[in-house]
């Protein structure tokens, strides 16, 4: 007979090994994609893109992508907007892309866009002790010296429950918000406007990101709103929160001298292999050269530019002429709203031009490391299932990469709307890791490990490849 603690043991033991078991057919059944067989109308393609693919990441083409944007990263820092860096790094770039040979190389002037301009900001814990916080204004955060009690909210049910109470008017509102992944917790970066309405004097907001090294990031939201705004650092939260918490009073001085320093023009980028059959068909990749104003600009979105850039210059270096034009736009002034993309879009709007599919990476240009990682695709049920087949045809390469369906498509969201299929590439790092560095002054190139350029570009130069060289959708 058994006791009760053999017993006990045994049970964890089965559900162990179930768990084992489940795991393993999971395992099993997700890689069995590597090994399906391919559709027919995708067999023609195979041997091309193996060659692409190999050349991109175990061949000659290792490293290239990394050396092309360390090259600007290092040369030009970050590329903010209105700034004689990000100006100076189109011209380089410009410079490069025409002695790459690429067809059609030229920018386009992106007009009219509002400069606002960091200054030597400051902002203080002044009671219950002196302490001097590290921040990061906010895009549009107009110039202040205030001091204010603060009060800490950890969402905006709190905030608004505090100002029935009159607990926020002539106050700093601190923002000590849950991580909920980043589409559904930037709404507090946002948040000037709201506090405003409520009676708050300014708003300091614990960054938006899933781990902090005591790392401020910056980004938009202040538009509209007169109160001064800023991002702070997870750890001064969460202890101006405690000292709350124990009763003390908090009182902050928050000198802002970041401002509006009128308007600017930027400008895209484009190059591209013109079509040989349909030149007039549009296959567009794409990514934005423009960074946030700390760090190199290497991984938001620097990384999605060199991947974009090496996959087109690898079906050029190996001599694969698509029937199609192969465009790629770097856009500028994406940080500040998407405004590169958007003129871009009304620029060709009702050209002879017709955009066959568009894309778009900007959530880390990494290696995909499981079948979390995916590409997004925008576009009718057929539509799906012919991009489904492409990248079945990544997955015999040894890719993990899954399709999933989605309307937002960042900046080509514009052409996915009038119903042009759209793609965005989502590596599993992008859901978390990314944000340890997004808009902090840790964007360095040694965010990227080995192997993240190439299998970026790599699968963006198969998925070109085919699209533009395929009958139809």
């Amino acid at each position: 007979m058994f006791n009760q603690r053999t017993l006990a043991l045994i049970a964890v033991l089965c559900s162990a090994r179930a768990l084992v078991e489940d795991a393993e057919q999971e395992t099993a059944y997700d890689d069995s994609r590597f090994v399906q067989p391919l559709p027919d109308w995708i067999e023609p393609f195979e041997n091309d893109t193996k060659a692409v693919f190999t050349y991109i990441t175990a061949g000659e083409g290792r490293g290239v992508a990394f050396d092309w944007l360390a090259e600007v990263a290092d040369t030009f820092g970050h590329r903010y907007l209105g700034s004689a860096a990000l100006e100076d790094a189109i011209d380089f770039n410009v410079k490069r892309l025409k002695v790459d040979g690429f067809d059609n190389v030229h920018t386009e002037d992106v007009p009219d866009l509002p400069h606002w301009k960091r200054g030597d900001d400051l902002v203080e814990l002044i009671e219950p002790r002196h302490h001097r916080l590290n921040i990061l204004a906010l895009d549009g955060s107009p110039p202040a010296d205030i001091t204010a009690e603060a009060i800490v909210v950890q969402s905006f049910d709190e905030l608004h429950e505090k100002a029935k109470n009159g607990k926020v008017e002539g106050k700093i509102v601190v923002f000590l918000e849950k991580w909920d992944g980043y589409d559904d917790t930037v709404k507090y970066r946002n948040s000037a406007t709201i506090v405003e309405k409520v009676g708050g004097v300014g708003v300091l907001i614990k960054s938006i990101e899933s781990f902090s090294l005591y790392s401020p990031h910056t980004g938009t939201g202040v538009s509209g709103s007169n109160i001064p705004a800023a991002c702070i650092t997870t750890e001064e939260a969460e202890m101006m929160y405690r000292m709350q918490k124990r009763g003390n009073k908090l009182v902050i001085h928050l000198y802002i001298s970041s401002k509006e320093v009128g308007t600017v023009t930027s400008r895209n980028t484009v190059f591209e292999i013109t079509g040989s059959e349909k030149p007039k068909e549009i296959v567009l990749l794409s990514a934005h050269f423009d960074s946030w104003d700390v760090g190199q600009g290497a991984l938001d979105d620097g990384g999605g530019c060199a991947a974009v850039w090496h996959a087109l210059f690898s079906l050029k270096k190996l001599g694969l002429r698509p029937k199609r034009t192969i465009r790629v736009v770097l856009w500028t002034a994406e940080e500040q709203g998407l405004w590169g993309a958007e003129s871009y879009h009304k620029a060709h709007n009702g050209s002879d031009e017709t955009f066959f599919f568009v894309s778009e990476t900007d959530y880390g240009a990494f290696r995909p490391k499981s079948w979390n990682s995916s590409l997004t695709f925008s576009g009718t049920t057929e539509q799906l299932k012919t991009y489904d087949d492409i990248v079945l045809l990544i997955n015999s390469f040894g890719v993990p990469l899954s399709v999933e369906s989605l309307a937002d498509q960042g900046d080509v969201t514009f052409w996915a709307d009038e119903g042009v299929p759209a793609s965005n590439y989502f590596p599993e790092q992008g859901r978390d890791y990314y944000f340890y560095f997004h808009h902090t002054n840790a964007d360095y190139m040694t965010v990227f490990k080995d192997g993240d350029l190439e299998y970026t570009a790599a699968i963006f130069a198969t998925l070109a490849y085919v699209i533009a060289n395929m009958d139809s959708w």
